[in-house]
C-alpha cells in the first residue's frame, strides 16, 4: 500500500473533468430553454430562471476549472464522500416529490434539514433552527415579495 505522500498528483486532464462535466450540464440546459420566451424580470416566462440558472452553472463550472488549475496543493483521492451525495441527492428527490404535495414551506424546510446532514459535524438543533429560517426566507422571497403562484402549504 502506498502511503499519500507518494501518490502522484492529479494531471491537466483530471483537473479539468470535474468543471467540464459541469459545464456541459450548464450548455445542455441552456440548450433545452433556448426557445422558451424569456419575459421580463417583472413577468418571467418560462425560460428566464432555466436561463439564468444555467448561465450561473456555466460560470460557476469555469471558475472551478480555473480554480483547479491554478492550484498546485492537489492530491490524488480515490474517495466517495458517501454522506454528501447521499444527503444533498436526498434533499433534492425531497423537494422535487414534496413540493406539489404539501407546498414550498414544508419542502424547502424538508429540503434543508436533509441537506445539512451532508456535513459531518451537524446537530440536529442547529439544523431545526437553520431549515426553519430557510423555509420562512424562501416564503417571504417566492411567495410574499415575487408573488409566485406556489402553494405556500398544503393544497
Amino acid at each position: 500500500m502506498t502511503d499519500r505522500t507518494d501518490r502522484e498528483p492529479p494531471g491537466m486532464v483530471e483537473r479539468i473533468v470535474p468543471g467540464a462535466a459541469l459545464l456541459v450540464s450548464g450548455l445542455v440546459m441552456l440548450i433545452i430553454c433556448w426557445t422558451y420566451p424569456l419575459g421580463t424580470l417583472s413577468q418571467m416566462g418560462p425560460g428566464y430562471v432555466p436561463m439564468a440558472i444555467g448561465v450561473l452553472i456555466c460560470l460557476f463550472s469555469l471558475a472551478v476549472i480555473v480554480g483547479d488549475v491554478m492550484r498546485t496543493d492537489l492530491e490524488r483521492t480515490q474517495r466517495i464522500h458517501w454522506r454528501q451525495l447521499v444527503f444533498v441527492s436526498a434533499a433534492i428527490l425531497a423537494f422535487g416529490v414534496l413540493v406539489d404535495l404539501v407546498g414550498l414551506v414544508p419542502s424547502m424546510f424538508v429540503a434543508t434539514f436533509l441537506s445539512i446532514f451532508a456535513d459531518d459535524h451537524a446537530r440536529l438543533p442547529g439544523a431545526l433552527v437553520f431549515a426553519l429560517l430557510a423555509a420562512i426566507g424562501g416564503w417571504l422571497l417566492f411567495i410574499v415579495a415575487l408573488d409566485l403562484p406556489i402553494s405556500a402549504f398544503w393544497r
